[in-house]
């Protein structure tokens, strides 16, 4: 599994292509941002699961 930092870039990164097709211009750019904003909720998700694992985490 990846470390917390990493997890957080990756968040970031799919934010920031989010952000590149907003609004979205065609079906194809708005399939993709349900994929991105999928992505990011699991990754939101393996952090909080992280948290809740390791009470010592910040």
């Amino acid at each position: 599994m990846q470390d917390e930092a990493a997890i957080r870039d990756r968040i970031e990164a799919l934010r920031d292509e989010y952000d590149s097709h907003d609004p979205p211009s065609s079906e194809l750019e708005d399939e993709a941002e349900v994929a991105i904003l999928r992505a990011i909720e699991e990754l939101e998700w393996v952090l909080e699961e992280r948290d809740e694992d390791d009470p010592f985490t910040i």
